[in-house]
């Protein structure tokens, strides 16, 4: 069943003899993970995957053999062969299509080996034994796997003798850290499902409140007897109550297609100083309404990167709107640009309300509201759509604010175009 590996370098091979050899088995295979660049989370799965099977090749066959083998071809991967010579698997088609329930429990660690690993192989033969091969790729930024890596990593090995008392305090750590873990994306989901709840009661009372309206006119204008004056009035008023709902929809709908990977650019290049002079035009009388302030920092100079107009608008335009929503009377709004040799960077800031501490980390995300703003209406989705937008483009996206009342400002960067 084993293919064939080219450019394959083996780095050590131990026996399974006693119960303590998987556990030796383990710990080197944290070691080898840990010198070939894993991640400390992968490090746990290979040397989890790789003790269950050799666990499994010490209790159903009396004893077995894993070899380490670092894959030097690209992709990178260290392959992990286990093998034994006892009476094989009789059940292995129902153990893989997850349907087997073992009273011993050897179904468990073969199914669980193989969801740790990024490819896993076994072949198995009555009466003569069981070859497993578990696979998992280096990190892309992992040093390249040489001979002379291999060879100081397998004598490193030999100096170092395995400690099964060590080995199972470094277990006890890892299920204590998993725990925490475990708590913690716990905590994370408990506080997504109630923002989640929170915005589903907003988009409820949102899109009620222009429906109402609307319904309330029509109602009123189908009586008998309505002047001119109040059919106008109320022609308007329905007017501006569909523009509402409409945009409530087009967000919801806007986030939607973001969640599912749907948006799509049409790129070309763009000057983003075009880009800012049409919103600056757009703004001036939501500006002058409020008695905002709107300062510009521009020289001038191109702000050329290869985007889509019609997004980019929608990212500052965004942030612009944002910043005269929450700034009060006689604040100052400032939108700034500049360029250096690699980025194109935008900046909006005011002088508003602020961001608090406890949402600063999650304005970028989906279902977080603050006070402020269900306050001023909306659902609160347009900066986590800008903030997919602005990865799409290749870009980044920062906010600071020092607390509630002391202003915020949002920073873009953009790669340069060539």
């Amino acid at each position: 069943m084993a293919r064939v590996i080219s450019q394959s370098l083996p780095i050590v091979t131990a026996l399974v003899r006693q119960s303590k050899d998987w556990i030796g088995a383990r710990q080197r295979a944290q070691i080898i993970a840990r010198a070939l660049g894993f991640s400390p989370q992968d490090e746990t799965r290979i040397a989890t995957a790789v003790s269950e099977i050799a666990r499994n090749a010490f209790d159903y066959a009396g004893g077995g053999k894993v070899e380490f083998i670092a894959d030097a071809r690209e992709p990178q991967a260290l392959l992990v062969r286990i093998s034994d010579q006892g009476p094989g698997i009789v059940d292995l088609d129902l153990i893989l299509s997850g349907r087997y329930r073992s009273p011993n429990g050897l179904g468990i660690g073969i199914t669980g080996s193989r969801t740790l690993m990024d490819e896993f192989a076994i072949d198995t033969r009555i009466g003569e034994g069981t070859v497993v091969e578990l696979r998992k790729l280096l990190p892309r930024n992992a040093p390249p796997v040489t001979p002379d890596v291999v060879a100081s990593l397998t004598d490193a090995l030999s100096r170092r003798p395995i400690d099964p008392l060590e080995e199972a305090q470094h277990y006890n750590q890892e299920i204590l850290r998993t725990l925490d873990e475990l708590g913690r994306v716990n905590r994370e989901l408990q506080a997504a499902n109630e923002a989640k709840d929170v915005f589903l009661a907003a988009v409820s009372h949102e899109l009620r409140t222009p429906m109402t309206a609307i319904l309330g006119w029509l109602q009123m204008l189908e009586g008998a007897t309505v002047g001119k004056d109040l059919h106008a009035e109320g022609m308007k008023a329905i007017a501006s109550a569909a523009k509402v709902q409409a945009r409530l929809i087009d967000d919801v709908l806007e986030a939607a297609r973001a969640h599912t990977g749907k948006l799509e650019l049409e790129l070309a290049s763009v000057d983003l100083q075009d880009v800012i002079d049409s919103i600056w035009s757009t703004v001036q009388p939501a500006v002058a309404d409020r008695s905002v302030n709107l300062e510009r920092q521009t020289n001038g100079t191109p702000l050329l990167i290869r985007g889509d107009a019609t997004r980019l608008q929608q990212i500052i335009g965004n942030l612009v709107s944002n910043a005269i929503k929450f700034t009060p009377a006689n604040g100052t709004i400032s939108i700034g640009a500049s360029v250096d040799d690699e980025h194109v960077t935008v900046s909006v800031s005011d002088t508003g309300e602020g961001i608090t501490e406890e949402l600063l980390p999650h304005v970028f995300e989906r279902f977080r509201q603050g006070a402020n703003s269900r306050r001023h209406g909306g659902l609160g989705l347009g900066l986590a759509i800008v903030s997919h937008l602005v990865k799409l483009h290749g870009g980044t996206i920062a906010v600071a604010s020092e607390g509630a009342g002391r202003g915020a400002c949002f920073t873009i960067r953009f790669p340069l175009s060539r």
